[in-house]
C-alpha cells in the first residue's frame, strides 16, 4: 500500500514539473506586437506619389539620398535597410524632425505642411525596391 501511495505522489511531482516547464516556457515566448499603424492617406495615389516626387526634387531630397532613392552620403530609402523603422508614424516623424539624434535636417518639419509630408512619404513607398516580406505600410 504504502509502494503504490509513493508511486503517485512521484506521478502527481512529476505532472506538476512538467506542468511548469510548459508554462516556463510560455513565459519566455516573445510578446505578439501589434502590427504598425498604416497612416499615410496617400500610399498608392497616383497625384499624391506625383506631387511628392515634385516635392523630392524641390527639397533636394536626391542630393543626400540619390536621385533615384538608392542612398549617396544619406541612406538609400528603395531598400529595406532602416535606421529607426519603415512605418508610418517614424517615417513622418523623422522628415518632422520628432527623432531624436537624427541626421535628417530639421528644417524639413517646419517647411513641409503634414500633407507634403504624407506625399513625400507616398513618393518614396512607390520606389521602393527592397524586399516585400518587410513592407509594414
Amino acid at each position: 500500500m504504502r509502494r503504490t501511495h509513493n508511486t503517485q505522489r512521484r506521478w502527481r511531482l512529476l505532472a506538476l514539473l512538467a506542468l511548469g516547464l510548459v508554462l516556463s516556457q510560455l513565459s519566455m515566448t516573445p510578446a505578439q506586437t501589434t502590427p504598425p499603424k498604416k497612416l499615410n492617406p496617400d500610399t498608392g495615389n497616383a497625384e499624391a506619389i506625383k506631387a511628392g516626387r515634385m516635392l523630392w526634387q524641390q527639397f533636394t531630397c536626391s542630393g543626400c539620398h540619390g536621385a533615384g532613392g538608392g542612398g549617396g552620403m544619406c541612406p538609400s530609402v528603395i531598400d529595406d535597410q532602416w535606421t529607426f523603422g519603415s512605418d508610418d508614424e517614424t517615417l513622418f516623424k523623422l522628415i518632422k524632425g520628432e527623432i531624436p539624434h537624427q541626421t535628417m535636417p530639421t528644417i524639413f518639419g517646419s517647411e513641409l505642411s503634414d500633407a507634403q509630408i504624407w506625399q513625400v512619404l507616398a513618393f518614396v513607398r512607390s520606389i521602393y525596391k527592397g524586399d516585400p516580406s518587410k513592407i509594414n505600410w
